[in-house]
């Protein structure tokens, strides 16, 4: 796709200025560069809307620090504006700017046009996507989000827990944020974990619970 539909209001959307009240232009600017990345990949054979760089490629793009980038698609996600599914970042929601005039491929043009299929797969996986947020509740009721590096800092700091931040979330970030076959619910609660099965022998994380 060679270009999509971007509403000159958009800066005023209320979760585009949570954005950029947390992380100023540069989250604003990141997410444009994610839609035109997403848009691009776009063709008749490709309706997953995907975003195919990962975070290091996106640093080396654009210029930001790898764990901002990071940071910032987590809580981009957090306001829903990309779905995040087993590490993959979509953006769903941009099927509703699909329109003919946005390519000269006819065999694109006429998917765009008949398109009954395409919009009951994207349905499915909105379906999918309900799911897995309705699982990863816990039990009152809040999605889990998960926590970026700084908050495990922040966190250990003031309780005084001995436990790498940066190790501790890039352990969980590979596996999905995820306990054994469950979703975690409570990342202070693993921290507190960590900090206490530190002093034991040969500590494995792949045992902690949460």
């Amino acid at each position: 796709m060679k270009w999509f539909k971007h509403d000159s209001n958009a800066n005023m959307d209320a979760k585009l200025k949570r954005l950029k009240m947390r992380y100023g232009m540069e989250g604003y600017g990141l997410y444009w560069y994610c839609l035109e990345i997403i848009a691009d990949n776009v063709d008749q054979h490709n309706y997953t809307f995907e975003l195919t760089h990962d975070a290091e490629i996106i640093a080396f793009d654009t210029g930001i620090h790898k764990d901002q980038v990071q940071e910032t698609m987590r809580y981009m996600v957090e306001l829903e504006l990309f779905e995040s599914s087993n590490g993959i970042i979509t953006c769903l929601k941009m099927a509703k700017r699909l329109d003919q005039s946005m390519t000269s491929n006819p065999n694109l043009r006429k998917i765009i046009k008949n398109n009954h299929d395409c919009v009951m797969t994207l349905s499915g996986q909105n379906r999918i996507e309900e799911n897995r947020i309705e699982e990863s509740k816990g039990k009152n009721g809040k999605r889990f989000i998960p926590p970026s590096i700084e908050d495990v800092k922040k966190y250990c700091h003031e309780k005084n827990k001995d436990v790498d931040a940066e190790q501790f979330c890039n352990f969980y970030e590979s596996k999905g944020w995820y306990v054994g076959k469950n979703k975690m619910k409570s990342w202070k609660h693993a921290v507190a974990l960590w900090h206490n099965r530190k002093a034991e022998v040969k500590p494995d994380p792949m045992e902690y619970y949460v």
